[in-house]
């Protein structure tokens, strides 16, 4: 849902007393809620304004529901849209759901039924839109590394991500405007756009007097609503900051014309990442450093995303970093080789943003063509991070940790040392915290529990030094289990393990 704004639902009934009973149930609820027992007045609303979710009847005489359906998409793609009805069939209901609705509610419906298929709808509704808007974060970093890989200059460099700017917010002009910090004097203004009568807008340099007494970095936005062939639409004006170090260093317009009054939190996000990759550009060319911790954000942000679908493994991806990164120590690897390792485990299970929920979510076995959608989540996750040159050491946790040291894992099959030394890595400590981590449908097993699943497969799952190494760090105190779960761990099936001599891994 774009910031400021609640979400619209529309309720849709010829049936007067049905729009009473679902707005007076939904009213409760934080929503802005329209109704209309007037299908073509619905309609016509839905050609000119926002809508999030709608709530409408099949059959109302003259017009059908499917015809809100099909107006609702066609101005809103990602809009949920939910059908209710009093005469259900199995061909019904199978038309609407493959014409794009979201649901199917049989009347008369219990009021906790409604509010339990809003509440599904729209948080469906943030993960499509968080998603997209992640993976356009990801798109914009492969234009930032390419700057890496051509030693692009500094105006070439602010052209590139303005096009990027463009394309992701759908802008159609865009400007950066830089200043000496010290004098305040424009050093260059670098405009993309299509629209030549739109340049003057965003290169205008009363955009940036705005920001000169401020160390601030909230963006300006002003918003103007104007009809297009009978339509409303918005010319939104976005100008962000160029900070660095709380000093003005210049400032990026973007102009937008939309249908949605707001623009939606992912892309400010963006925007907010082109600031902070031209202030570091504009900052002695000290671009890498700077955009290191961008690229973690982004990554955070990713894992988050997924976190946020699978409410199983929350914090998962947090705890097997920080015990990779204590074998990886164990075993002499350099800070060099562990700051790779940190952003791989973030990483490695970046893929499932193309798991659906129900998969993601199913407490119960998977069925064999779910269990297949599940296992190519290594596949697509090497999709994802493709052409972004500052994650290619990433590669091996995201493609092998799922690869079994006998050859029987997945996706390729590898065995012994033909699997990267990260993945084999990866598979023990993973395969740890699934254990002892909570599930809602099960408390986490002991130290006893996974420790003995560790050794019973050194060999046939995992790589048996690999084993021997996270052991050794578990017997050694070199991890607080009690911090990282939460909960009291018994730790004596430990004392009997004999100390070992590591051979290099």
């Amino acid at each position: 849902m774009p910031l400021g704004r609640k979400s619209r639902i529309m309720v849709v009934d010829d049936e007067n007393y049905i729009c009473r009973i679902v707005v007076d149930t939904l009213g409760s609820t934080d929503y802005d809620i329209v109704s209309f027992t007037d299908p073509q007045k619905a309609l016509d609303f839905l050609a000119v304004d926002t809508v999030d979710l709608v709530l409408t009847d099949l059959m109302m005489g003259e017009y059908s529901g499917l015809q809100v359906l099909e107006t609702a998409l066609e101005n809103h793609p990602d809009i949920i849209v939910v059908l209710m009805t009093a005469h259900p069939t199995v061909q019904t209901a199978v038309s609407v759901l493959k014409r794009g609705a979201y649901d199917f509610l049989i009347k008369p419906f219990k009021l906790e039924l409604l509010l339990q298929t809003v509440r599904r709808g729209l948080g469906h509704q943030k993960i499509v839109r968080d998603n997209l808007s992640l993976k356009s974060q990801v798109q914009f970093l492969k234009v930032v590394n390419a700057f890496f890989d051509t030693g692009t200059d500094i105006n070439q460099y602010l052209e590139m991500v303005l096009r990027s700017c463009n394309a992701e917010l759908l802008a159609q002009a865009s400007a950066v405007i830089e200043i000496n910090p010290g004098t305040g004097e424009i050093v260059r203004k670098v405009c993309e756009t299509t629209f030549k009568d739109k340049a003057s807008v965003v290169v205008d340099s009363q955009l940036l007097d705005q920001f000169r007494d401020t160390r601030s970095g909230a963006p300006k936005v002003v918003t103007k609503a104007k009809m297009v062939d009978g339509r409303q639409h918005y010319e939104i004006l976005v100008s962000q900051p160029i900070l660095v170090r709380r000093t003005l260093y210049g400032v990026i317009n973007v102009l937008i014309e939309s249908r949605q009054e707001n623009i939606p939190a992912g892309q400010m996000d963006i925007l907010l990442l082109l600031a902070s990759s031209a202030s570091s550009a504009m900052a002695n060319q000290k671009l890498y450093s700077d955009l290191q911790q961008s690229y973690f954000q982004v990554i955070s942000a990713l894992t988050n995303s997924i976190e946020a679908r699978d409410k199983y493994t929350a914090g998962h991806t947090d705890r097997v970093t920080r015990l990779a990164e204590q074998v990886a120590r164990h075993i002499g690897w350099t800070e060099k080789r562990l700051v790779t390792l940190r952003m791989g485990c973030t990483l490695h299970d970046i893929g499932k943003i193309g798991v659906p929920d129900a998969i993601l979510n199913k407490p119960d076995k998977l069925t064999e063509t779910e269990r297949k959608k599940m296992m190519s989540h290594p596949r697509l996750g090497m999709k994802i991070i493709r052409g972004i040159e500052l994650l290619k050491a990433s590669r091996p946790y995201i493609i092998a940790h799922h690869e079994r040291y006998d050859g029987k894992g997945y996706p390729k099959g590898l065995s012994g040392k033909e699997i990267p030394i990260e993945g084999r890595l990866l598979a023990v400590v993973d395969t740890f915290d699934a254990i002892i981590s909570d599930r809602p449908y099960r408390p986490g097993a002991t130290v006893d529990v996974a420790v003995r699943e560790l050794v019973e497969n050194s060999g046939s799952q995992f790589d048996p030094k690999m084993v021997t190494a996270f052991l050794e760090v578990l017997r050694l105190g070199k991890l607080d289990l009690v911090k990282l779960y939460s909960r009291e761990m018994d730790l004596s099936c430990l004392d009997e393990m004999p100390v070992i001599e590591m051979a290099p891994v």
